[in-house]
């Protein structure tokens, strides 16, 4: 006559078991491993994102004329250092000011000009464009202080932008080309040229400053590597620090007072931060495909 307690238990745990799994399912975290993208409707269109928008595309074209003044100054060419960019600045800094150009374009755009998104990330932008293409005048004159304290500052706008851009995530990838790549192109290889303007202000250009300029670029890479890590613009941002590394380790070759380790080193330091950025690639993609099966995003 006891033989159905048994039973009963059983079904009781059963029943407890099928509710832990089911509690268990609905506690389960299915978040992206990023911001998730802001799909209200945009506000009403204010005076300010006009403004916004026109300031961006003027601070964008002041640069694009520094630069370009800065690449035929020849004397700007010739005054290297250790740590010198000088190959590329003809040619990088006027492609960062059209791309910047082309982004203030895209957000006076109507689905652009009044977004959330493009106001918290068009300010910096326009702020570090308008920093930097001061910092080219004044290095142009000789003025090498200020213009790496501005630059320092251009660096800065354009470093917080990327976290703006990190917290409110593109819609599309029109849109992560068209306001993330130039924002993270310029932070990345402002980071390297501020760099060498602080090591030429403070006149670290021989030899015997190696130990230090190597310690200065190592912070200057963990840092980068820390952005690289970041989910919007990172392989843009590390795109523009290694083609600034790259420089100036192709001109530390060719110094015969830089040994070739400090070149090496230069070109290590730039294959760890692009090795970062393809790491958060990898890790977001794996979080994506496990939220597509169900399961933990962070497993």
């Amino acid at each position: 006559m006891a033989e159905p307690q048994p039973t009963e238990n059983l079904r009781s745990l059963v029943d407890s078991a099928q509710q832990a799994i089911a509690a268990a399912s609905q506690k389960q975290s299915l978040q992206l491993p990023y911001a998730a993208p802001d799909r209200r409707p945009n506000p009403a269109v204010e005076t300010f994102d006009k403004v916004r928008s026109g300031l961006f595309g003027l601070a964008a074209v002041l640069l694009l004329i520094t630069s370009l003044n800065a690449a035929l100054d020849t004397s700007f060419g010739s005054r290297t250092n250790i740590l010198d960019t000088s190959q590329i600045l003809a040619f990088i800094w006027p492609a960062i000011a059209v791309l910047m150009i082309a982004s203030a374009i895209y957000s006076v755009l109507p689905h652009q000009l009044s977004s959330r998104r493009q106001r918290a990330i068009t300010v910096y932008g326009l702020s570090a464009a308008a920093l930097m293409a001061c910092a080219l005048t004044f290095t142009a004159g000789f003025l090498l202080w200020p213009g790496a304290i501005l630059a320092t500052l251009a660096t800065g706008f354009g470093l917080y932008g990327m976290l703006q851009m990190n917290r409110h995530t593109a819609r599309n990838q029109l849109e992560r080309i068209a306001t993330d790549l130039p924002v993270s192109l310029f932070s990345g290889f402002s980071l390297v040229f501020t760099v060498q303007l602080w090591l030429s202000a403070a006149g670290w250009n021989s030899s015997g400053h190696l130990l230090g300029i190597s310690i200065v670029s190592v912070v200057v890479t963990l840092l980068a590597a820390a952005f690289a890590q970041t989910e919007r613009g990172r392989h843009a941002f590390a795109a523009g620090f290694g083609l600034g590394m790259l420089s100036a380790a192709f001109s530390a070759w060719r110094q015969e007072s830089a040994p070739l380790w400090f070149a090496a080193l230069l070109v290590f330091m730039a294959i760890i931060v692009f090795i970062c950025a393809e790491s958060r690639r990898f890790h977001i993609a794996h979080a994506e495909h496990r939220i597509q099966r169900g399961l933990r995003a962070e497993a």
